[in-house]
């Protein structure tokens, strides 16, 4: 077992200075128990997971675990966002080189895609756990895609691409909630590749955001 002191371990003082910073052998913990948990949690569900489980294939004590999460629920809800930000980073990243216009129709294509290789964000949006889905539209990694949503609307406007009248931060929102909400119920569902549902979704945000002829 671990000694339960070093999970605490930070930076040594007078470290690698202008250099990267080294992940410390607490922060090397922290990440290996999320990725655990996202295994276990994805595989076997909330209730049926155990935080002791966890602690033994980390190598640590359960209590160790208390030292990163507070409880059990806190160390789900870490693990629900921690799939969550690598499932919207990928896509994010895929996107790059979109026009606005067609940023969140193929946000959602490419999540859509990739959420068989997040179990436990497949989880919670396939409804398996309830008790998460109030918490679901409160992840940082939900608010992080807002951001950049909004920052890409926002860089379009100054192109003269995106219609200026628009709030950036507003549209921003509300494409967060549909994503969501399509990612769910898409989750749930099935996915549909039938091209007139592609191409509506599509249409509406073209619609949305298209300058004026006039302007």
């Amino acid at each position: 077992m671990e000694d339960e002191a070093a999970v605490l371990e930070e930076h040594p003082p007078g470290g690698n200075h202008g250099a990267e910073p080294r992940e410390t052998k607490g922060e090397r913990t922290r990440r290996r128990l999320l990725e655990i948990a996202i295994e276990r949690f994805g595989d076997r569900g909330y209730r049926a997971t155990s935080v002791s489980e966890i602690a033994r294939a980390a190598g640590i004590t359960q209590a160790a675990v208390y030292a990163y999460f507070d409880s059990k629920e806190a160390l789900f809800d870490a693990a629900v966002d921690a799939d969550a930000d690598a499932a919207i980073a990928q896509a994010i990243v895929r996107a790059t080189d979109t026009p606005a216009n067609q940023l969140v129709p193929l946000l959602l294509l490419f999540l859509v895609a990739d959420v068989e290789n997040h179990p436990l964000l497949r989880r919670v949006l396939g409804g398996q756990e309830p008790e998460a889905l109030k918490r679901l539209i409160n992840l940082p990694a939900l608010a992080h895609l807002t951001e950049v949503i909004a920052g890409r609307v926002a860089e379009a406007q100054g192109r003269g691409e995106v219609r200026p009248d628009l709030d950036a931060q507003t549209f921003a929102n509300g494409a967060e909630t549909i994503l969501l909400s399509l990612l769910m119920s898409l989750t749930q569902v099935g996915q549909s590749t039938e091209a007139r549902r592609q191409l509506g979704v599509l249409g509406v945000f073209d619609a949305a955001l298209r300058p004026a002829k006039n302007q």
